[in-house]
């Protein structure tokens, strides 16, 4: 090998331990040799500083991109768990608004107040004409209670309008006016069938169960619970049991 390759070798402890001891009896023979080491190893020396320097640059900037990145995610893992936390803190307070706010009698209501169907006069798609209790039965259907509830109220004033006293009735529960539901419902006679009384008793608690006057509501659940065969009745014994 040549000056340049012998130098490297030994720089880079390649030599064997024969060749390593003659080199280094060449290098205090001949100055020539010892010079070149020399330089050869300042060279060496100075190419592994800069690139020492080069690395721990690397390293600086690769420490600083993650301190970067760090804080980025700290900062969107503190704006998310923020978020969530003030998610979870308005659902909570929600839930407890809800949970506080809401009546016994309220929660009863709406467990087991369901609209009454119609079961007078099936409205007929296509349909737009057929007198005043067509009209109030499509409004009703249409879900259009404060319209269907004007209309009942003209057709009570009819003969053998009983039904139109109890769908007023129920047109108030849906617009929320159960104190001027109930009233309707106290009008159905004990013989009547289309509704049948159980059934208006039924509808007169859930209206007691929307003011929460719990007591008046037991006392007409408690006579459904009694109507036996009747489609109310299970329902009725189950509320009548939770308010016992």
């Amino acid at each position: 090998m040549d000056q340049d390759e012998l130098i490297n070798a030994y720089l880079d402890g390649k030599l064997s331990p024969d060749d390593k001891r003659l080199f280094e009896q060449l290098l205090q023979e001949d100055p020539v040799y010892l010079q070149a080491l020399e330089e050869q190893r300042q060279i060496k020396l100075a190419v592994t500083l800069e690139e020492r320097s080069k690395l721990k640059d690397f390293l600086r900037e690769i420490d600083r991109n993650e301190a970067r990145l760090l804080a980025k995610t700290n900062s969107l893992k503190s704006w998310l768990f923020a978020g969530v936390a003030a998610c979870l803190i308005v659902l909570v307070g929600y839930f407890l608004w809800t949970s506080l706010s809401t009546t016994p009698g309220e929660k009863l209501y709406q467990t087991y107040y369901q609209t009454y169907p119609n079961l007078v006069a099936p409205t007929v798609r296509g349909s737009s004409s057929g007198g005043l209790k067509s009209e109030a039965f499509l409004a009703f259907d249409n879900r259009d209670y404060e319209k269907a509830a004007v209309l009942f109220e003209n057709l009570i004033q009819e003969p053998n309008s009983e039904f139109a006293i109890f769908y007023l009735g129920i047109c108030q529960l849906e617009l929320g006016r159960p104190e001027k539901a109930i009233p309707s419902f106290q009008k159905i006679k004990e013989n009547a069938s289309q509704p049948d009384k159980p059934t208006a008793l039924w509808y007169e608690a859930m209206g007691y169960f929307k003011l929460n006057k719990l007591e008046e509501a037991k006392l007409r659940i408690g006579k459904v619970a009694q109507a036996n065969g009747h489609a109310l009745q299970s329902q009725a014994q189950e509320i009548f049991q939770k308010l016992e």
